[in-house]
């Protein structure tokens, strides 16, 4: 699927960019045209008045026209023809060219204008103006060949098609390089999107299967009394909870996804608050044979969701009670430096791999299956404490090796306590 869209995007991106060269050709082609044409005509006006007014020092060759290099380097030719059509002056070789002149100069409603016309083979513009000289109506025509310039337009626009195909064909390979390099993010959150699916189904499965199983074994002794089938209605109870707590989970990563999880801002006192999770967790501990131990920092004072704090706290905690053997020691501790408001938990478990590391916040990794499934964990526990975290723009640190232990430390910033 995502190939053939990489392909879409790389014949969009390409069709855009034959459109956009196009355009950009047809439009500095016609400014070259219009550029050339204008200087030009600015020429053969600038050339007919000067021979206007210097028509007798023309004639005699030492006028300004013979010292005009400007002219001499863009070349010229004019007829001049008296009110009977008869011509005056000129300096034209060409006969064709002389009758196309006095086929002009017949037309007398072509006046102060230009024309462009092609005369044996050769593109020429012509300005043609009408003066009076001695009480007298002459003629003007004032002729530049301009296959120079209608060649050096030619040449650009071919210059710019051999230079844009070129491109083209260099960066269809470009393009469907970035393409690719832009829908990796959409691609991995597609692909995360259907392990989350495929794993929330599996893990929702498992409960569903046990709650089935212990219904169809009641439904065989529907002749005992309640009490004698109590077991299988407290497997029922204890895998119901277990689905309504993972639907809860599920639901506040949706809601984080969707940005939708509303965190609340308020001052409250997180010395507290861990002291208070320590006296939570403490006979869980103890069951477990950990010894939970606090080193918190009093009077600490903190901006933000106490609830979810204490959710992403609760988390770390019982994530490393989990993960630490019989005897084994979990410590939580509160600190605050200049700019940060630290709560760590070290344990002295079995510790993380740096491939661990990577993918200890995703949801349902777990580091050890068979331990979770005994504990009743899913794996969403640390994706959802990282996402609190982040929700209060903080970060969640990880200081782990393998068989001595790790350590987790929530990093929050210093909030205004108003």
């Amino acid at each position: 699927m995502f190939k053939e869209i990489k392909r879409q995007i790389t014949l969009f991106n390409t069709l855009i960019l034959i459109a956009f060269l196009f355009l950009f050709i047809l439009l500095l082609g016609f400014l070259v045209q219009w550029s050339l044409g204008l200087t030009g005509e600015v020429y053969l006006m600038d050339t007919a008045k000067g021979i206007i007014n210097n028509s007798t020092e023309s004639e005699k060759g030492d006028g300004i026209f013979n010292n005009n290099s400007m002219h001499d380097k863009m070349g010229y030719e004019y007829i001049e023809w008296d009110e009977n059509n008869q011509t005056v002056s000129m300096k034209v070789e060409d006969n064709d060219l002389i009758m196309h002149g006095y086929e002009l100069a017949m037309d007398q409603s072509f006046n102060n204008d230009f024309k462009v016309f092609n005369l044996n083979g050769a593109d020429y513009r012509v300005y043609v103006t009408r003066f009076s000289r001695d009480d007298e109506s002459h003629t003007l025509e004032v002729f530049q060949q301009i296959t120079t310039e209608r060649s050096m337009i030619t040449y650009v626009i071919s210059f710019l098609l051999f230079i844009g195909s070129g491109g083209i064909l260099l960066l269809i390979p470009i393009s469907y390089f970035l393409a690719g390099k832009s829908l990796q993010p959409i691609k991995e959150t597609f692909e995360n999107q259907k392990k989350f699916i495929a794993d929330a189904s599996h893990e929702l499965r498992t409960p569903l299967t046990v709650i089935q199983t212990n219904v169809e074994v009641l439904k065989l002794k529907e002749d005992e009394v309640l009490k004698d089938n109590i077991r299988w209605l407290n497997n029922i109870s204890l895998e119901s909870e277990t689905m309504a707590h993972l639907v809860s989970e599920l639901l506040l990563i949706a809601q984080a996804d969707n940005k939708k999880v509303i965190m609340k801002k308020e001052v409250f006192d997180l010395s507290a608050l861990c002291a208070e999770i320590i006296d939570l967790m403490f006979d869980v501990a103890r069951e477990n044979e950990i010894a939970l131990k606090g080193s918190i920092a009093e009077g600490i004072d903190y901006k933000g969701d106490e609830e979810r704090i204490k959710q992403a706290i609760r988390i770390l905690v019982d994530n490393a009670i989990k993960y630490t053997p019989g005897e084994g020691t979990v410590t939580l501790s509160l600190t605050m430096t200049k700019r940060n408001v630290c709560i760590a938990v070290k344990d002295t478990g079995v510790g993380l791999t740096e491939e661990a590391k990577k993918k200890i916040f995703s949801r349902f990794y777990r580091v050890d299956d068979a331990r979770n499934r005994e504990k009743g964990g899913v794996g969403l526990g640390l994706s959802i404490a990282d996402m609190i975290v982040k929700q209060h723009n903080g970060k969640i640190k990880i200081d782990s090796v393998p068989d001595q232990g790790s350590t987790f430390t929530i990093v929050l910033p210093k909030t205004i306590l108003k």
